[in-house]
């Protein structure tokens, strides 16, 4: 007779699930084999017998007050408070006005970096009625546009807005679609995005946002009416933007992927077909099938030991390929659409030069080599496909009207993020590959950098709202730019060096490097050594920390090294004995 010992299995699955209960376990079965043992089943039922006496000697001696406070209460001694949250226009906060400005600052570019929201349905009114959290949550980013992070108004309006996520977080039962759109919102201008954006997959996922997408898939692909159709969409772009951070905090910042894409995301497409979609909502599904090809690469190159050079290029050129058809795609659907803003087609080319400059950068850092002088010719070869890759990233965002620099001061922090470190890694690679721009131009290129820098601070200062450093109230965006000042002073100063020194006839890196003047090479350390603490700490980019032995000062040690790898019996002057080396002849 089969017995069920400490579970129950659920035949329906195949045995798949297994439930544990506790009190299936009995002294009275073998341990081996759960057959009823006789004598076991004997004692069993005198110690059962045994015990249930002294539970009813115990029960007599107590007073039927002690037995009375001893029972399980029906009732917790806690509640959750559900408390309104408040509007910032009622309590005082901002007037209308006010209100009204910061909210149709938002709209007027933040809502890229937030394609969630459709115009026709979230207005200022219909958002206010139906959640006060997203309400603030738009004015706040409103307000950090017009007057900046350094302004009283911001820090009051921010300090409030943390206290009502506060609120909503340790009462998640009360959360709505609208929660979720204001903790993707705040997600995109705060340093805490990452619990930010796990806390509202958290809540989506109880919501059934990605049950959303796929009713929503199969409506459209099986040619249904369906009447809530519009609503379907506002959860599934949510969700599907939701999936753009994680994904991007994945890649890009070292977070743990949580939930990822089942199957093919140019599925997705079909709901372009929709009568409620938007055109926003084309720069989003775009976004979705990037970062999700972006992960799958990641993914491919984490999994790899470099030792198969060929295996990595082969991973490199089916990547520039897939970015490649994604950008093709994407900037096809989009000239055959009306009304499409130009910002979009220029954020297409963006996104196609970072997405490509990262997954070359990640390929060397499989290599585990930083020094570019011991690097195979291969490595090389990649480092300046990724060079040339930021050479076309700047021409782009640099290139008139230069929309994507003016729209920066609606950007969110990873936005800003990158733009710096594009042109900070293309100096670097200037200074590190200086051959790879050949011959007597090389020195036209890199002038043109220095003046490019110059316009990239102009401009992106301008974006931030000030005029100078000083004058500049968004700490992201300061922040950032000094960064980019402080990278391209740095890069000018060695730049000079190395023509200093090309000038007197002297070869960095030759035989007579021990002796060479410290005008080139303390300079070039100063290049190789910048690797700002946000790129490392805060974000995951790859690529600043590379260096060349050659520039840094100790090219000598290289020469020892190289010596000592390809078998040269000369290593640190000590020369080996001929019989020891095996040479019999010797």
């Amino acid at each position: 007779m089969d017995r069920n010992i400490g579970g129950t299995i659920d035949s329906a699955n195949g045995g798949g699930s297994i439930q544990t209960t506790a009190s299936g376990i009995s002294d009275s079965c073998s341990p081996e084999t759960g057959v009823q043992n006789p004598a076991h089943a004997h004692h069993a039922q005198d110690a059962s017998r045994y015990s249930n006496s002294i539970q009813m000697t115990h029960d007599a001696a107590q007073s039927p007050g002690v037995g009375l406070f001893f029972r399980k209460s029906q009732t917790s001694h806690f509640t959750t408070v559900v408390g309104r949250l408040p509007d910032f226009v009622t309590i005082g906060l901002i007037t209308l006005e006010q209100a009204e400005h910061y909210f149709s600052t938002f709209f007027d570019g933040c809502h890229h970096y937030v394609p969630v929201f459709d115009p026709g349905h979230d207005t200022l009114q219909s958002v206010r009625q139906r959640s006060s959290l997203l309400f603030a949550a738009i004015c706040t980013v409103g307000c950090r546009v017009v007057c900046g992070t350094d302004s009283h108004q911001w820090r009051l309006l921010n300090f409030h807005l943390k206290r009502m996520l506060g609120s909503v977080m340790s009462c998640p039962a009360s959360s709505s679609l609208e929660t979720v759109q204001a903790l993707l919102v705040r997600a995109c201008y705060s340093a805490e995005r990452s619990l930010l954006v796990a806390s509202a997959a958290r809540l989506a996922i109880n919501l059934g946002l990605p049950d959303a997408y796929d009713e929503l898939i199969a409506h459209m692909a099986g040619g249904n009416v369906f009447s809530d159709g519009a609503s379907l969409l506002r959860r599934a772009r949510t969700w599907l933007h939701l999936l753009v951070l994680s994904h991007i905090l994945h890649v890009d910042a070292g977070d743990m992927l949580t939930f990822k894409f089942s199957g093919d995301p140019r599925r997705a497409r079909i709901i372009l077909d929709s009568s409620d979609a938007t055109v926003l909502d084309r720069f989003l599904f775009a976004q979705v099938e990037l970062n999700v090809l972006r992960a799958n690469i990641f993914a491919s190159l984490s999994k790899r030991v470099y030792e198969d050079e060929e295996d990595i290029l082969s991973v490199v050129r089916d990547a520039k390929i897939d970015i490649d058809l994604w950008h093709g795609d994407w900037e096809r659907i989009l000239q055959q659409t009306a009304n499409v803003p130009a910002w979009i087609l220029v954020n297409l080319r963006v996104q196609k030069c970072w997405a490509t400059t990262m997954a070359l950068c990640r390929a060397v850092r499989t290599a585990g080599v930083e020094n570019v002088d011991f690097m195979s010719p291969a490595q090389r070869s990649i480092l300046s496909m990724a060079k040339a890759s930021l050479r076309l990233h700047l021409q782009t965002i640099m290139a008139e009207p230069r929309c994507y620099l003016h729209n920066l001061k609606y950007a969110m922090d990873f936005v800003w993020a990158k733009c710096a470190f594009c042109y900070l890694l293309l100096l670097k690679l200037c200074v590190l590959l200086p051959e790879e721009d050949g011959g007597g131009g090389d020195n036209n290129l890199n002038d043109d950098l220095i003046a490019c820098g110059a316009v990239l601070s102009r401009e992106l200062g301008d974006a931030a709202g000030g005029a100078g450093m000083t004058g500049i109230s968004n700490s992201t965006a300061k922040m950032y730019l000094q960064l980019l000042q402080t990278g391209t002073e740095k890069f000018a100063r060695a730049l000079q060096g190395r023509h200093e020194h090309e000038q007197t006839g002297e070869r960095v890196g030759s035989d007579e490097a021990l002796t060479v003047d410290d005008g080139f090479r303390k300079p070039a350390d100063e290049l190789d050594s910048f690797v700002p603490d946000q790129f490392v700490f805060e974000w995951d980019f790859p690529g600043l920390t590379l260096f060349s032995s050659s520039t840094t000062g100790i090219g000598w040690l290289d020469d020892i090294l190289l010596g000592a790898l390809n078998g040269d019996g000369d290593f640190y002057g000590l020369v080996a004995p001929a019989g020891e080396m095996g040479d019999v002849d010797g």
